[in-house]
């Protein structure tokens, strides 16, 4: 399929791993992320900001959690952005027991769902594993196996 204009839900460990350089896969991650926009369109909850944002902030420094911030704002389109309020949280829960997932990747999958996004994460074992031979109407990838 061509991805060209394909709704994209990552995970923010993948944005996290391709900002910092250190984490594993951060080159893979690096190079999914440069294929933003032009050949996907970020679909992400909002929640997206505090886990990139805050985690940077706590590894690296300020500097860089701002830079994080500016350019999460230009990536993800303001509509393409799923405010984490109670309908979207309450919505999202059931997916937990239904998968095993954990609560915050939840989010995440149930983003990717509305959305009708390719759902990607560098979490395989505990979260894109337990989506494996389900059958989702969505496509769910770990880094590594990104096919595009």
């Amino acid at each position: 399929m061509n991805p060209i204009n394909r709704l994209l839900t990552l995970d923010a460990n993948v944005l996290i791993a391709a900002a910092s350089k250190k984490e594993r896969n951060s080159e893979k991650c690096a190079e999914i992320l440069a294929k933003v926009p032009n050949l996907f369109i970020l679909a992400e909850p909002s929640i997206v900001y505090q886990e990139v944002c805050g985690t940077l902030a706590r590894k690296i420094g300020l500097d860089e959690a701002n830079a994080a911030k500016k350019y999460l704002d230009v990536m993800i389109q303001p509509r393409m952005l799923s405010v984490c309020d109670r309908d979207l949280c309450t919505s999202a829960f059931n997916l937990c027991s239904e998968y095993g997932i954990y609560a915050i990747d939840a989010l995440y999958l149930q983003v990717a769902l509305i959305n009708g996004s390719v759902l990607m994460s560098l979490d395989e074992e505990d979260f894109v594993d337990r989506l494996k031979d389900k059958d989702l109407p969505i496509e769910a990838y770990a880094v590594s196996d990104f096919p595009y």
